[in-house]
């Protein structure tokens, strides 16, 4: 007979809009890690940039505009049908 599911095992929470902590799932880049990004760091650290909620900082170098971004990659295994995680990063 199987083991009935306990749903308060599973690691990542429901989209609960209030949270006395940050939880998993802040990290998806989903509603959680939007509604994180704009009720705690936007207005703490408010600034002309920040307010622009970009996804990339734009610098501009002797008269050219250059995106810059970063991200993080977890991937395992390192190398996956159809690209690996040096190619994520580069792209």
């Amino acid at each position: 007979m199987k083991k009935p599911i306990n749903p308060e095992e599973f690691n990542c929470p429901l989209p609960i809009n209030e949270h006395d902590r940050i939880q998993l799932a802040h990290g998806s880049g989903g509603q959680m890690s939007n509604d994180l990004i704009s009720k705690l760091f936007v207005w703490a650290f408010a600034n002309d940039e920040l307010n622009k909620q970009d996804d990339n900082a734009v610098l501009n170098i002797d008269n050219l505009r250059l995106s810059f971004s970063t991200d993080s990659y977890v991937v395992d295994p390192i190398f996956f049908p159809g690209g690996n995680i040096g190619e994520l990063a580069v792209n």
